[in-house]
């Protein structure tokens, strides 16, 4: 092996949990992310080492010094959290306490080998082997995800089927308002509201009726995951075919991924001359970001390091794996997207229509980043689940409440405005069971009992009623203002765990009211 292979091994450890990370999760990344985040940890490494090579050099240690040095450092940066967590508070730990006595350990390790030339050169061809292994075989893996992902979306049926157009009339014959969509997740009813948190939401929507909205008595998610409600709602159809196209087991979200972006509603509205507008999640990969749409909303402009790692389900696990959970000690990056989306969302109302603009607001869903008052929290400060649940709701329904008083203020013609939970909450675990068959009724319907207020112009609440299924939202309002020959789907509901997202079990309505003779029903695949 060359000399310098062997000094390659603190780069390649640098990497090494990047990757892991990335094979462990498929498809919740953007390769372009993963090329930042790798030439990001890559470059750092460089600086660690040219610092140790001219101390070395002045000093006249080995050569093979300065990546031993590296590879210290490189171990600190995503150790240090697993030790702290061991000795102190995650949240709080002792600092000055631990830097002192691995910064002491650290010299004494340089001090042991700085005349072991020979080890530290054997050290490195057995480091270079193994970590160069371990990140072949970490891409090997997201390589093949990759593959497998492209070619389930090429051979699948429902996919080709929801790329169909929409029949309907090519000319709209009532007027083209703008539709809002706006995405709450994991807003739960005001019947899972009271049941499991105690708490009255009807000031809220009392609210929202006074503006004109209709709010129905039941709203219910078709689905236990955003990864398959959105898709669902933006194709007004089902999703139940994924268990048999891609098994029952798989858990890559290429496929309904693909769906959400290239959904059949937003290809519908364009062709009746609708600009197609999306406002992306904080950092949920399936929705940061779209390239069918005709403008895509950007809070921000150029390059902050802590933002980037705040951005995305990769770089926040990698950012909460290593020190840098340290220097961001609030949620000021995702409080902040937040507000702007609403801003983005209000200021769209003065642009030419007509619109179509859909957005993931990442909210009430934890991490909790606001009290009741709209106050940023620190990290670490909510502790008590149900209590930051609600204190962030009522936050989230006072921005709601200004948005949407803004948009129907400015629009100079009466829009459609939807706010939609995707899901309800989890306090009871819902989706936390290893098989669909044994999750409770009461976690299901706790978990399936979402909210749902719909702006609806023109008698257009005749079309929702008074009960209404995420999966028919969208094809209500097409049929109603559009005339779409589209037929509605169908109210059923599936429950799936986490781990199998696509392993559903069709649930019986009465099963889900507690009624134990009507257990679940068939499996969807059957």
């Amino acid at each position: 092996m060359s000399r310098w292979l062997t000094k390659v091994y603190p780069f390649l450890f640098a990497i090494v949990l990047i990757l892991y990370f990335a094979a462990k999760y498929p498809g919740q990344f953007a390769f372009a992310d993963l090329a930042l985040m790798l030439g990001t940890a890559v470059a750092g490494c460089g600086v660690v080492y040219a610092l140790a090579a001219l101390v070395t050099r002045s000093l006249r240690g080995p050569a093979a010094l300065p990546p031993f040095v590296t590879l210290l450092a490189v171990a600190g940066f995503y150790g240090y959290p697993h030790v702290a967590r061991l000795v102190g508070s995650a949240a709080h730990p002792p600092h000055a306490i631990l830097v002192s006595a691995g910064l002491i350990l650290a010299a004494a390790l340089l001090w042991w080998t700085r005349r072991r030339e020979r080890l530290l050169e054997g050290m490195g061809r057995y480091l270079t082997l193994m970590s160069a292994l371990l990140v072949g075989w970490s891409s090997v893996q997201i390589g093949v995800a990759w593959f497998r992902a492209r070619g389930a979306i090429a051979r699948s049926a429902l996919a080709s089927e929801l790329a169909r157009p929409i029949d309907g009339p090519a000319i709209s014959s009532s007027a083209r308002r703008d539709i809002y969509v706006i995405v709450l997740d994991e807003y739960a009813n005001s019947d899972v509201l009271r049941e499991r948190f105690g708490y009255d939401n009807r000031p809220f929507e009392d609210s929202l009726r006074a503006l004109g909205f209709h709010v129905p008595s039941l709203v219910r998610s078709n689905y236990f995951h955003t990864l398959l409600s959105l898709p669902s709602m933006l194709n007004a159809a089902h999703l139940v075919r994924l268990e048999r196209e891609l098994g029952p087991k798989s858990r890559h979200p290429a496929l309904p991924n693909h769906l959400l972006e290239h959904n059949r509603v937003a290809r519908y509205l364009d062709g009746l001359g609708y600009r197609y507008v999306f406002f992306p999640s904080q950092w949920w990969h399936s929705t940061r970001g779209s390239s069918v749409a005709d403008v895509e909303f950007h809070p921000w402009t150029g390059l902050d390091l802590m933002r980037a790692m705040s951005s995305g389900e990769l770089q926040r696990t990698v950012r909460g794996a290593s020190v840098l959970r340290y220097f961001d000690q609030d949620h000021h990056w995702e409080s902040a997207h937040v507000r702007r989306t609403f801003a983005g969302l209000a200021g769209l109302a003065r642009a030419d229509g007509p619109v179509f603009a859909v957005a993931h607001i990442l909210k009430p869903h934890d991490p909790y980043v606001f009290d009741r008052d709209c106050k940023t929290l620190a990290r670490g400060d909510a502790v008590d689940d149900v209590r930051s649940y609600l204190e962030q709701l009522e936050c989230l329904n006072r921005m709601l409440l200004g948005t949407v008083h803004e948009i129907l203020q400015v629009s100079e013609m009466p829009p459609i405005i939807i706010l939609q939970g995707d899901h309800g909450s989890k306090l009871l675990g819902a989706t936390g069971y290893s098989h669909a068959a044994k999750v409770p009724p009461a976690a299901a319907r706790e978990r399936v009992g979402t909210f749902g207020a719909y702006y609806l112009p023109d008698g257009g609440a005749a079309a929702f009623g008074d009960t209404v299924t995420v999966v028919n939202v969208l094809g209500n309002v097409l049929r109603h203002y559009f005339g779409a020959r589209l037929p509605p789907a169908g109210d059923e509901q599936y429950i799936s765990p986490a781990e199998f997202p696509y392993e559903f079990r069709r649930v019986d309505a009465r099963w889900l009211a507690g009624d134990d003779s009507a257990g679940p029903e068939l499996r969807a695949g059957r």
